[in-house]
């Protein structure tokens, strides 16, 4: 859309959309099982003729990663990116001024715009993959129970030839395009040149028009969204909440998203805890607003969309500094930032939170101050801002050699 909105686009290469004109996505959805799924896809705002799509791969990758094993979805997964890959790279051509594409699905078509002298930019949403290695391994050394198929997947030998091909997209890549700053360090600390990295936080969803209401004497009720994993430190969470021992009284813990973490690990949490594992988005954004605090405990989330959701619906957030936190959370005003995999410190925080729930309303209210200031509309002139600027960069180098 930032590219749309430029004047820029020339076509958008996607797998599976849902549109008005798109006679495929208007097919699926009168089988009425499908209909909830192929909404979630609905991109109406292009025109049809700016799709390009490749839709059968991805729509057996979605069914596999809800009803085969981690092993066969992996599998899936791969043949459908780089397959993906493949596609694009054969369809550019020299009437190409700039290629935008995505981590780990970019190799082939970063190699062709480097032959056509088309800007190569690459989108990385998730923090360098040795930064993430050393996560996996030190999180499992301290907590055994962690090793499962889906962890060992993250490390094996698959895993370091997928970070090969990260690691040569970095390389061809004339722009590398990041949404945090916690991001941009991992990749310069995994040795990629800072000068070609810039940082542009996604936007912010539409915050509600009303003010946080001063919360009643009630519980205070914490609430965390997203996959329970090892990478979202959902088992620091879960230690955290033990550790608080809040009665029933004091306060309760919502966990909103699929387990992916060893079932015993949240048995026997202390207290109300509610735990719903499927939930529609809209649903979600409006379970935000009956919450009081956002807890993401993330050990290594290349943004977090989930931060940004909840401020944007007046709920302060408890965010590790391995995510979009320092980037969007003023420490102390709108939320806290705190030191990733430290039990201690998000044990005190939100201990300070349920003794001081008459505080949390104006920490909410800033919160969604902060969103409205940065909005998606604001991101993508920023986008489109940046890769025209690279992009006169990219071309008088071209005209200089």
């Amino acid at each position: 859309m930032a590219y749309q909105e430029a004047g820029y686009l020339d076509h958008f290469y996607t797998s599976f959309f849902e549109h008005p004109e798109n006679a495929f996505s208007s097919a699926l959805k009168k089988i009425k099982p499908l209909e909830k799924e192929i909404n979630r896809r609905s991109f109406h705002e292009l025109p049809i003729e700016k799709f390009v799509s490749r839709p059968i791969p991805e729509l057996l990758r979605s069914i596999a990663s809800r009803k085969l094993g981690p092993i066969a979805a992996d599998r899936i997964w791969e043949w459908s990116e780089l397959g993906f890959d493949n596609w694009v790279a054969k369809n550019l051509n020299q009437n190409i001024d700039a290629v935008h594409t995505y981590e780990h699905a970019a190799l082939s078509t970063l190699k062709k715009a480097k032959e056509l002298n088309i800007l190569g930019i690459y989108e990385q949403p998730s923090q360098h993959h040795a930064f993430f290695d050393a996560i996996v391994k030190e999180q499992t050394a301290l907590y055994p129970e962690l090793k499962t198929a889906g962890a060992e997947l993250l490390v094996n030998d698959k895993a370091k030839k997928r970070n090969a091909r990260r690691d040569e997209e970095l390389i061809l890549a004339s722009l590398i395009i990041c949404n945090s700053t916690f991001t941009k360090k991992t990749l310069i600390a995994g040795g990629i040149n800072p000068q070609k990295i810039v940082v542009i936080p996604l936007g912010f969803p539409p915050v509600i028009p009303h003010q946080k209401a001063e919360p009643s004497a009630k519980p205070m009720i914490f609430i965390y969204a997203g996959n329970q994993s090892l990478r979202k430190g959902s088992h620091l969470l879960y230690q955290a909440w033990r550790n608080c021992n809040f009665s029933a009284d004091e306060a309760e813990l919502w966990l909103i998203g699929k387990m992916q973490l060893p079932q015993h690990l949240r048995e026997n949490l202390p207290g109300k805890v509610i735990i719903k594992e499927n939930l529609p988005h809209d649903e979600l954004m409006s379970l935000y607003q009956q919450a009081d605090v956002f807890v993401l405990p993330t050990l290594a989330d290349g943004f977090g969309m989930v931060v940004t959701e909840a401020m944007s619906q007046g709920v302060p957030v408890i965010a590790s500094e391995n995510c979009c936190g320092p980037d969007v959370i003023e420490s102390g005003k709108d939320g806290w930032i705190i030191p990733a995999g430290d039990i201690d410190q998000l044990t005190t925080q939100m201990q300070w939170c349920a003794a001081n729930l008459q505080q949390i309303a104006s920490y909410g209210n800033a919160a969604k101050q902060k969103a409205a200031n940065w909005q998606w509309p604001q991101y993508r002139k920023k986008l489109a801002e940046i890769v025209s600027d690279r992009w006169q960069q990219f071309k008088q180098e071209k005209l200089s050699v």
